[in-house]
């Protein structure tokens, strides 16, 4: 067979089972054969969940992904423009560098059915998480600090899914997860147990890392697009309302510094009297409730 009778005009897609019986293939079958000899992709099958190579002037990707309990491979071949002799370069390509999670060039290769993604699901959860303060980190730690925090939420979201989840870094600080047969329920447990695990990450550093969290549901995969915009809606008022909780907690501050310093005024008052017209029990209640706004005002902070 010669290289030119099947040249890549586009992104090929070959699903294995776990026989490596082929389940689809986006070209024939002889072509699908073929591919899979010359790129020696059978023999990279083995026990890490995803793989990158290149091959002359292919690219392969191979991801392993589970459904009810099954293991599949996913196969993806791209041709490049020139010859590849470092793999490393070709790794960026589907997988973001700093989490390790699949980038946005991979979701949009799911979303416009360049990658097929054979999911025989009734229904699906899908979540956003955005860092509400990567951009106050990166300012007063510097972009290290905030490659780190990316990192850390991303390595949590990525314990935290199951093997047939999906984990995106979807942007500079967002984040989307597919969860498959699973509802609004499941996927709201598996957000607090990433807030969990990032809190317990961050527990002995300087820096807090706070997110939120959008979350949709849906029965089919024909519009991810609706999806993503009614879990980033729900994101937005998880936004809002923190918001409103920040302004709350900022005008009872106020209101609780007014009151220590209207009874420190009236003691000191009292005090710079000689004490006339004070007596003890006054002054102890007038000492108490000072103590009590004062806890009351270092506990908000």
């Amino acid at each position: 067979m010669r290289k030119e009778e099947y040249e890549i005009e586009e992104i090929i897609r070959i699903v294995l089972n776990n026989e490596n019986k082929v389940l689809y293939s986006s070209i024939n079958i002889n072509e699908t054969h073929y591919y899979l000899k010359k790129l020696g992709a059978l023999n990279k099958l083995s026990k890490v969940s995803c793989v990158q190579y290149c091959l002359e002037n292919h690219l392969a990707f191979i991801d392993e992904f589970y459904i009810n309990d099954q293991k599949y491979h996913m196969i993806t071949i791209v041709s490049s423009k020139q010859k590849c002799s470092d793999c490393s370069k070709c790794s960026k390509v589907l997988v973001d560098s700093v989490t390790g999670l699949h980038n946005r060039n991979y979701w949009e290769l799911i979303n416009n059915g360049s990658i097929y993604y054979p999911l025989s699901t009734k229904d699906f959860a899908l979540i956003i998480i955005d860092i509400d303060n990567l951009k106050e980190i990166n300012d007063n730690f510097g972009h290290l600090a905030g490659d780190e925090v990316i990192k850390i939420v991303g390595q949590s979201i990525k314990r935290n899914i199951r093997k047939e989840d999906l984990g995106v870094r979807y942007g500079g600080d967002e984040f989307l997860i597919l969860l498959f047969n699973q509802d609004k329920r499941a996927a709201k447990k598996v957000i607090e147990r990433i807030r969990k695990e990032i809190n317990e990450l961050t527990a002995s550093q300087r820096m807090s890392i706070q997110i939120s969290a959008g979350v949709a549901y849906y029965n089919s995969l024909r519009n991810v697009g609706d999806i993503i915009k009614m879990a980033d809606r729900d994101l937005y008022k998880e936004k809002q309302m923190k918001k409103t909780k920040e302004k709350q907690n900022s005008d009872k501050l106020k209101y609780l510094i007014q009151e220590i310093e209207k009874l420190r005024d009236e003691l000191n008052k009292k005090v710079a009297q000689g004490g006339k017209g004070l007596n003890s029990e006054e002054t102890l209640k007038l000492s108490q409730r000072l103590d009590e706004l004062i806890v009351e005002h270092l506990l908000d902070e």
